[in-house]
């Protein structure tokens, strides 16, 4: 069995990947020794994939919590969050949200990290290598690969990353701004830019707009899954170049 287990929201899968690489090229973790469901063979077909993580969570060393806006929201986080809790694991909760979101938890008055912080990531590295999760130092390439991860990071936080198209030709975003127009429109900026239209690299931010009652109205941290008919390059004053992307379906998800 892995050693470490790797909790995390599907909808932050792109942070997994990157924390993952890090893990591996930074700090020298093993892949072998890594659980996380972000590895297309971590969930052999045909087996029951709740008694899989949940024997992971049983039998490894160490779990690290990648803890964001999405992760507090999903049930099945959350659940993970309080197995590791009740069987006494030693946990390294990696915070991009602010400690006091973790109060009503079970993690509250545990030490945490943050994963925007230089200084707490390598901390981390440190108490890995104490709990011989890293068997040797390789203290070099840990400081040419951590600038990196924490640009990575900040790009994250501000949105700056690809949104790409999955394989049944829908986009998922998370909605982080309303824009009054007008009473006939809805403009929702989203984090990140869509990739894969005429237009990219063209604007410095994306926005879905539609009539109102096309679709439904929604609020800041909703995730959308949408498929597009066109986009549009505008210049405003307070935007700069912004793109509206004008949805031909249009949908909230759960975040699970």
């Amino acid at each position: 069995m892995a050693r470490v287990f790797i909790s995390y929201g599907t909808k932050n899968k792109e942070l997994a990947d990157h924390f993952i690489e890090f893990l591996q090229l930074g700090m020298g973790v093993q892949r072998a020794d890594i659980f996380c469901t972000a590895f297309s063979e971590a969930l052999p077909t045909g087996e029951n994939f709740i008694e899989k993580i949940r024997t992971e969570l049983e039998t490894c060393s160490v779990v690290i919590l990648l803890i964001t806006e999405e992760y507090l929201k999903s049930a099945f986080c959350m659940a993970e969050m309080g197995v590791a809790w009740g069987l006494k694991k030693c946990c390294f909760p990696l915070l991009l949200v602010p400690y006091d979101q973790l109060n009503k938890t079970p993690l509250c008055g545990m030490q945490m990290r943050r994963l925007n912080n230089e200084e707490d990531i390598s901390t981390i590295y440190d108490e890995l290598f104490t709990h011989n999760i890293i068997h040797g130092r390789q203290t070099a390439e840990f400081n040419k690969r951590l600038p990196g991860f924490m640009s990575f990071i900040n790009n994250l936080q501000k949105g700056n990353y690809r949104i790409e198209k999955d394989k049944s030709g829908y986009y998922t975003a998370v909605i982080s701004e309303i824009r009054k127009v007008s009473e006939k429109y809805r403009c929702y900026g989203i984090k990140g830019q869509v990739q894969g239209l005429p237009d990219d690299g063209k604007a410095d931010s994306d926005w879905i707009f539609f009539w109102k009652e096309m679709y439904q109205d929604f609020q800041v941290g909703d995730w959308v899954r949408f498929k597009i008919s066109k986009s549009e390059i505008r210049r405003f004053d307070d935007l700069g170049m912004a793109r509206n992307l004008y949805p031909s379906e249009l949908d909230e998800i759960t975040i699970y």
